[in-house]
């Protein structure tokens, strides 16, 4: 007896990003306070709990420069193989590279 495949847009997605979408411990609002300037190397953490400007998630881990400050958003410059990417995130998503 053979089964479907299962298909459609979306099929696989809840697998694929599963462990990107995993969250240990409850996030203050300390990332609200910094402040991000031009030039400035952030890494790019998913964070699951905000959905609104959600990088895809083979961003996730990466290191990327930030080109231009928003009120909410930053645009970052994140290499990706040989190519450079521009990425458009909420702050929830990014953290200070080097700041544990």
């Amino acid at each position: 007896m053979t089964t479907k495949k299962p298909k459609g847009r979306s099929h696989g997605f809840m697998h694929k990003s599963r462990s990107v979408m995993t969250k240990d411990k409850v996030r203050g609002v300390s990332f609200l306070l910094r402040e991000y300037a031009v030039g400035d190397k952030v890494l790019v953490i998913i964070d699951p709990s905000q959905h609104k400007a959600l990088p895809h998630r083979r961003y996730h881990g990466k290191v990327g420069t930030i080109t231009t400050v928003g009120r909410r958003t930053v645009k970052l410059a994140v290499n990706l193989g040989d190519k450079s990417k521009t990425l458009i995130t909420r702050l929830d998503h990014i953290k200070p590279f080097g700041v544990a």
